[in-house]
């Protein structure tokens, strides 16, 4: 069984993946300044969304979690 990434060296997959998750990430952010109740349902449609076994898709608010750790917080997700 081939897979149409078979071509794609590792390097382009590496860029290609940094790319996707900058641009996710950078769209989030977009999303959210813009229309708050939009970025909340985006959030709750997100965990389910890719229909992989093992799989959950969260996306983080940083704002939040910032109001949470006292300020100290990690980038992840799409926040």
């Amino acid at each position: 069984m081939s897979n149409e990434n078979d071509d794609i060296s590792d390097e382009d997959m590496e860029k290609a993946s940094q790319a996707y998750l900058t641009f996710v990430y950078r769209f989030g952010e977009y999303v959210k300044e813009m229309d708050p109740q939009l970025w909340n349902k985006a959030r709750e449609y997100a965990a389910d969304f890719t229909k992989i076994p093992g799989v959950k898709v969260e996306l983080v608010d940083n704002d939040e979690e910032d109001e949470l750790n006292g300020g100290n917080t990690k980038a992840s997700g799409a926040d």
